[in-house]
């Protein structure tokens, strides 16, 4: 055998999940198929229970200079704007700076690209550039299009209605922001974030027809959608490309079978309008790695279980999200209610988080999400 564990995958959950089966003392080998540092589209927001569980593994972001996060701003367009503060800060997780922190710690393998599978009585082979791999149990940790979940035939088709995202960087010297701010524009919304000192990433959420203006290029059409959420920033340059991506709603037909496994997009991404991906992602590589530890004959079952219960959490929150933020009427109702009454927006900011559980929510906070 090469590893005990052979991860497909070296992003963030992937180089998490490396760390967490070596923690628990089984050899992990972790490829991918690009080198670091790369860049991808991505909300780039790490909520506190994900910066909790790199801290555990003894990646200290503050100390590594990644701007804090201190809470999410919802605004409607026409005015009204409400709050919700974290109990401890996330982080603005830059991936191009994250993502070869933790393959450097994980020791990932760069260049490696997985082509075929087989699945054998006890362990797994995986055919790669780099020749044939065999591990006791196999993980796709390799992101929204994952090529594992390709090969085993685990493909499901997004999910309508089907949204997309542009996403750049912009260069706004001492900014100041430290939260995320969310801006509903009617038919899309403006995510923004600190991702450096003198840095914002700006993304652009909504139907893929919406995202693009008569007459103007990818470029020009998100320059203006963002400054007319920011106008702050229009005199303000791009330091990056504009990105598209997107399908979402994205889900696997199953995530574990035998030895077989999914994690982070790989396994299922509802919307990134709720901004918790990478924390979910990084949740799912320690459960699945201590299912693993314990034992790898019914670590299938388990993560099954376990995943349906996160995934149930994340859905309900996600389509919350959307059923709020695609109409002005149920927004500003939303808002209004939640002025009224904060400590509802702080308990579902803590649910998306993961740190609250889903039924902690009461009535008298259900009721303020629809204004009475």
């Amino acid at each position: 055998m090469d590893a005990e564990v052979l991860v497909i995958g070296g992003g963030p959950v992937g180089a998490s999940l490396g760390l967490y089966l070596r923690r628990a003392g089984l050899r992990a080998m972790v490829v991918e198929r690009a080198r670091f540092p790369r860049d991808k589209p991505c909300g780039e927001g790490l909520l506190p229970a994900g910066a909790a569980l790199l801290e555990e593994l003894g990646v200290d972001l503050a100390a590594a200079g990644f701007p804090r996060v201190t809470g999410v701003r919802y605004r409607l367009a026409g005015g009204g704007e409400v709050r919700g503060g974290f109990r401890r800060p996330g982080f603005g997780a830059r991936r191009l700076r994250l993502d070869a922190l933790l393959a450097e710690r994980a020791g990932v393998r760069c260049g490696v690209d997985a082509r075929a599978v087989r699945v054998l009585p006890g362990s797994v082979e995986v055919e790669t550039s780099d020749g044939v791999l065999r591990a006791r149990a196999l993980v796709g940790a390799d992101g929204l299009q994952s090529r594992l979940r390709a090969l085993m035939g685990w493909y499901r088709p997004p999910r309508a209605p089907h949204r997309h995202a542009l996403v750049g960087h912009w260069e706004a010297p001492g900014h100041g922001v430290e939260e995320v701010v969310v801006t509903v524009l009617g038919g899309v919304e403006v995510y923004v974030a600190p991702t450096g000192r003198d840095e914002l990433l700006g993304a652009v959420l909504g139907p893929r027809g919406t995202l693009r203006h008569p007459g103007d290029g990818v470029e020009a059409s998100y320059r203006e959608t963002v400054t007319r959420a920011h106008p702050e920033l229009r005199g303000c340059a791009l330091t990056t490309r504009v990105w598209g991506a997107g399908p979402f709603q994205t889900s696997a037909s199953r995530v574990a079978e035998g030895r077989v496994f999914l994690a982070g997009d790989a396994a299922g991404f509802p919307d990134p309008l709720t901004g918790e991906a990478m924390a979910a992602g990084l949740a799912q590589a320690r459960a699945l790695a201590a299912f693993l530890a314990r034992d790898a004959d019914t670590a299938a079952a388990r993560y099954r279980r376990w995943h349906r219960a996160q995934w149930r959490q994340r859905r309900v929150v996600g389509a919350l999200a959307l059923r709020l933020t695609g109409s002005e009427a149920l927004g500003r109702r939303a808002l209004a209610g939640l002025s009224r009454r904060p400590q509802a927006l702080q308990r579902l900011v803590e649910v998306n988080d993961g740190s609250r559980r889903l039924g902690s929510v009461g009535l008298r906070d259900w009721a303020a999400l629809v204004g009475l």
